[in-house]
């Protein structure tokens, strides 16, 4: 069945896509090495949208969503970046020291994991209570009465009309002869 909470997991999901997929590319040009093109650019992006699809089919608790949803940004950006300097696209003109560049994205990973949830509680709570005040809101048509109609009570009507005994007695005329 389809929830406000199943719905709110789905948005979960694109948020974390979404997000990841433009955390790397940010990273990667602002670490200097331009921005990605072609082949390598759509295999990170569908790493990234990968990780957001497989965190929005579990069903976490908070702290464990929490920690997910972390785990799934902080992984779709380790991917997406692989993949990116896997296919050349190499660092050029870095500045700053070396632990600067993990940092920042473990902290984008924190910060983002925490507004995604945050996000996924308020879709939920927004979309339950929209539903109860469509009920008070909306004028719903009442149940009308049924259509009665009158029925005959006989269930086969005569084929030929017959005067006499019926159908059964033979005709009166073989009957005067």
């Amino acid at each position: 069945m389809d929830t406000p909470r199943t719905r709110a997991r789905s948005v979960r999901g694109a948020l974390v896509g979404v997000s990841s997929a433009a955390m790397t590319a940010g990273a990667h040009v602002a670490a200097g090495g331009g921005v990605p093109r072609g082949p390598a650019l759509i295999v990170a992006i569908l790493m990234c949208v990968t990780a957001g699809a497989l965190v929005a089919r579990v069903r976490f608790d908070r702290l464990a969503g929490y920690a997910a949803t972390a785990a799934a940004l902080g992984g779709a950006q380790l991917a997406g970046h692989v993949t990116l300097m896997v296919a050349g696209h190499e660092h050029h003109g870095a500045t700053g020291p070396a632990w600067f560049m993990p940092a920042a994205h473990i902290g984008a990973a924190a910060l983002l994991g925490a507004a995604i949830m945050s996000v996924e509680y308020l879709y939920a709570v927004c979309v339950s209570v929209l539903c109860w005040l469509r009920l008070f809101t909306l004028r719903a048509p009442r149940a009308s009465s049924p259509v009665v109609r009158s029925r005959s009570d006989v269930a086969v009507r005569r084929p030929v009309l017959s005067f006499g005994l019926g159908m059964r007695a033979p005709p009166a005329v073989a009957a005067a002869a």
